[in-house]
C-alpha cells in the first residue's frame, strides 16, 4: 500500500478500529472486576455467617458438664443392667448385723433356672454369679467335666429336659411340677406337645450326636420364656380362686366373727362357713351358705359340684381339707344354704382351731382361662412386621454372619433375614399385611436360621426345626439385653381379660404389651379331661374357635377350611351363627345322685351357657432377657 495515502487517510482508519478496541477493553474489565467483586461478596458473606453461629459459644464448663452426664448415664444403664439382671435371677438384698447389704436368692423366683439335674446344677444362677466360672453368660461354651459329654447328653433325657414341661407320668403319680402341670386345670389345645415349642425326646428329637453348646442355650431360652408366660396364667387363676376375709353378716347386720365362724369371699363367690362338733358323736361337721357375686350364671363345676379348699389351722405347712359343694349351677346375684352330705363331715381325731384361708379348686368347667391355643416365640406383630429379626451374638453365629456378607455362604431366609413374612399373603413374602389377626404368618422357605433349616413356631420337633429353625428371634440383641417378640392365643372368661393383662405388664420377666386382639368364642367347651395335665378337655368336644385360613397368620382354627397352620391336623368345628345367651339355671344345692335340685348332673346346662362369656384372646408382646452382669472396666486415666 502506498505509505503516503495510508498516512493521508490514517484518522479515518483509526476511527473505525477504535471502537472495536474500546469495546473489548470494556468487556475484559466489566469480566474481571465482576468475579472480583463476587469472589468478595462470597467471602463477606462466609464471614458474617461464622460470626452468626458463634454469637453463642459453650463455656468450657458446660462442655465438662455435658461430659459428665455423659459418664453418668452411662453408669445409670450399667446399674439398671445389674439391677434387672439380679431381679431376673431371683436376687435381692438384706441387712446383714453389721448394716451391710449382701444379696439373697430366692431359688423359687429365678426366671433362668436350669432343668433339675445333678450334672447341670452347677450352671444355674446364683448369689455367686460375678465369681463362679460355671454359672455362664448365654452362649458361652459350655465344657464338660468328662469326656462323656454327660452334661450335653442330660438334655436328651425325658426326666430331665421333657420335665420342665411336665414330669406327670400317668394316673395316681404325685403332682407334677412341670410347666404345664402348675397351671392345670387349664387346659392346652390337642396337648401341650402340640402348642409349647420343645425338642422330641429321644432320637427324634435330639437326634444320635452331641447337641451343641448353641442348641442348649436356645432350648433354654424357650424354657425360660415359655414358664414365665405361663406363670402369669397361673397368676391370674390363683388370684380369682383365691377368697378372702370379709364382715360377716347375720339378718343384714355385721355379727361378730369367731375363730369357728367366718365369711370369705371371692371376685365370683361368698361363701359363710361354720364348723361345730356334732351332737351325736362329737366330729365337727362344716355348714355353710354359697352366693353368686356376678350377675351370670356360674357353673359349680364338673361332676355336679364345687370344690373348696378349706384351711382349719393358722399353721402355713398345715394341709387344707376339701370341702364339697353339690350342685349344678347358681344364678346370678343368689344364695343359698349348703346341703350337709357326709363329705362335710370330719373325719375323727380332728380338732379344728380356726378357718384360716379358703381358696376354691377350679377344675376344666370353672377355671378362668380355659384353654391355651398357641404360645409362639420370636413371633412378630405389626409394629414389628417389617423389622428383619436377629440372631443371638454367639461366636459360631457371628462367623455364619460374616461368611454371609462376605458373600462365602447364603442365608436362605427370606427377604430382610427374618423369614417370618408376609401375615397375609404367600409364605415368604416380605410385604406387611394388614393389621388385624397376627402378623408373622407362616415362616417363609428355608426358615430363619439359616442353612436351609425348616422353621417351627411351636409345638414338638427335631432341633433342626425347633432350634436351628429359630435362630433368629430378636428384634434387638444389645450387649445388656435381648429382646423377643412373642405371642399367645387363649380361651379366657372375659371378666377376666383385663387381669391377664396386668398380669403380663406385671410380669418379672419384662413382659411389655404391644397388641391385643380378642373376639366372641364360637367353639364349644366339653367336660372331663383328655387323659392327663394339659390335655383337651373333652376330647372331641373340644374344637377349634374362630374361621381362619391359611392366610390369615397367628389366630385360632376352627370352623370349615383350611388349617391356618401349616403341618398341623384341623378340625372342622361349627360355623358362626346366632347363638342363645345365658339364662336362668337351676339354683339347688342338693347331694350327688338326685334331680336339679337336689342332683349332681349338668344335663340341664346347655352349650350355650357355658360358652356365653368365653372369648379367644390374643396378646403379642416383647419380652426382655438380660444378659449376665459383668463389671465394666474402669476407663484408664487420659
Amino acid at each position: 500500500m502506498n505509505k503516503d495515502t495510508l498516512k493521508k487517510h490514517h484518522f479515518w482508519i483509526l476511527l473505525g478500529v477504535a471502537p472495536l478496541i474500546v469495546l473489548i477493553a470494556v468487556i475484559l474489565m466489566t469480566s474481571g472486576v465482576g468475579a472480583a467483586i463476587d469472589k468478595k461478596k462470597d467471602e463477606i458473606t462466609k464471614a458474617k455467617t461464622d460470626l452468626q453461629s458463634k454469637t453463642n459459644p459453650k463455656p468450657k464448663v458446660l462442655i465438662e458438664r455435658l461430659d459428665n452426664q455423659v459418664d453418668e448415664l452411662g453408669k445409670k444403664r450399667t446399674d439398671l443392667w445389674k439391677d434387672n439382671w439380679e431381679r431376673q435371677i431371683g436376687l435381692t438384698t438384706r441387712k446383714d448385723a453389721s448394716g451391710k447389704d449382701v444379696p439373697v436368692q430366692d431359688p423359687n423366683r429365678n426366671l433362668l433356672r436350669w432343668p433339675k439335674s445333678s450334672l447341670l446344677a452347677k450352671f444355674n444362677y446364683t448369689a455367686d454369679y460375678a465369681s463362679d466360672p460355671n454359672q455362664k453368660k448365654f452362649g458361652d461354651e459350655i465344657v464338660p467335666q468328662k469326656d462323656d459329654n454327660g452334661e450335653y447328653n442330660e438334655f436328651k433325657k425325658t426326666e430331665v429336659y421333657l420335665a420342665e414341661f411336665s414330669n406327670v407320668r400317668g394316673p395316681g403319680s404325685p403332682p407334677g411340677t412341670g410347666m404345664v402341670d402348675r397351671v392345670a386345670p387349664t387346659t392346652f389345645d390337642q396337648g401341650w406337645e402340640r402348642v409349647l415349642r420343645h425338642v422330641r425326646s429321644g432320637e427324634a428329637g435330639w437326634g444320635q450326636g452331641r447337641p451343641t453348646s448353641e442348641q442348649l442355650w436356645l432350648a433354654l431360652e424357650d424354657i425360660w420364656v415359655q414358664r414365665a408366660m405361663l406363670n402369669a396364667i397361673r397368676s391370674v387363676n390363683d388370684q380369682i380362686g383365691t377368697f378372702a376375709r370379709v364382715p360377716r353378716h347375720v339378718d343384714g347386720k355385721v355379727a361378730e366373727d369367731t375363730n369357728l365362724e367366718r365369711s370369705f369371699q371371692s371376685r365370683i363367690w361368698h361363701v359363710a362357713l361354720k364348723v361345730a362338733p356334732r351332737q351325736t358323736d362329737g366330729r365337727y361337721v362344716i355348714t355353710g351358705t354359697l352366693a353368686n357375686m356376678t350377675d351370670q350364671l356360674q357353673l359349680l363345676g364338673t361332676g355336679g359340684g364345687m370344690t373348696l379348699n378349706v384351711w382349719l389351722s393358722p399353721d402355713p405347712n398345715a394341709p387344707p381339707v376339701q370341702f364339697r359343694i353339690y350342685g349344678e349351677s347358681l344364678a346370678g346375684h343368689t344364695g343359698v344354704p349348703i346341703t350337709q352330705t357326709d363329705d362335710h363331715v370330719l373325719p375323727a381325731g380332728i380338732v379344728p382351731t380356726e378357718i384360716a384361708r379358703v381358696e376354691q379348686a377350679f377344675d376344666a368347667r370353672t377355671v378362668p382361662i380355659r384353654r391355651i391355643d398357641r404360645v409362639a416365640l420370636g413371633f412378630k406383630d405389626s409394629r414389628y412386621a417389617a423389622k428383619p429379626l436377629e440372631m443371638p451374638q454367639f461366636e459360631l453365629y457371628k462367623k455364619e454372619a460374616e461368611a454371609a456378607a462376605a458373600g462365602t455362604a447364603t442365608d436362605p431366609s427370606g427377604p430382610g433375614g427374618s423369614g417370618f413374612g408376609n401375615p397375609m399373603g404367600p409364605p415368604g413374602s416380605s410385604s406387611p399385611g394388614p393389621v388385624k389377626s397376627f402378623p408373622g404368618g407362616p415362616p417363609g422357605p428355608g426358615g430363619p436360621g439359616g442353612g436351609g433349616t425348616t422353621t417351627q413356631m411351636d409345638g414338638g420337633g427335631e432341633v433342626a426345626s425347633v432350634l436351628d429353625g429359630n435362630k433368629r428371634r430378636y428384634i434387638e440383641v444389645t450387649q445388656q439385653v435381648r429382646r423377643m417378640p412373642v405371642a399367645i392365643s387363649v380361651v379366657i372368661d372375659q371378666s377376666y381379660i383385663q387381669d391377664l393383662l396386668l398380669a403380663y405388664a406385671n410380669s418379672p420377666l419384662r413382659f411389655q404389651i404391644t397388641q391385643v386382639h380378642w373376639e366372641r368364642f364360637r367353639g364349644t367347651m366339653g367336660g372331663g379331661s383328655a387323659g392327663g395335665p394339659g390335655g383337651s378337655a373333652g376330647g372331641e368336644d373340644i374344637v377349634g374357635s374362630a374361621r381362619g385360613t391359611q392366610g390369615e397368620g397367628f389366630r385360632f382354627g376352627s370352623g370349615a377350611g383350611p388349617s391356618p397352620f401349616p403341618g398341623m391336623p384341623f378340625r372342622p368345628g361349627p360355623g358362626p351363627g346366632p347363638r342363645p345367651g345365658p339364662g336362668p339355671g337351676p339354683m339347688g344345692m342338693g347331694p350327688p345322685g338326685g334331680p336339679p335340685g337336689g342332683g349332681g348332673t349338668l344335663s340341664t346346662v346347655t352349650e350355650t351357657q357355658l360358652t356365653a362369656g368365653l372369648v379367644e384372646l390374643t396378646v403379642y408382646g416383647v419380652v426382655s432377657l438380660y444378659e449376665k452382669y459383668q463389671a465394666q472396666p474402669t476407663p484408664a486415666a487420659p
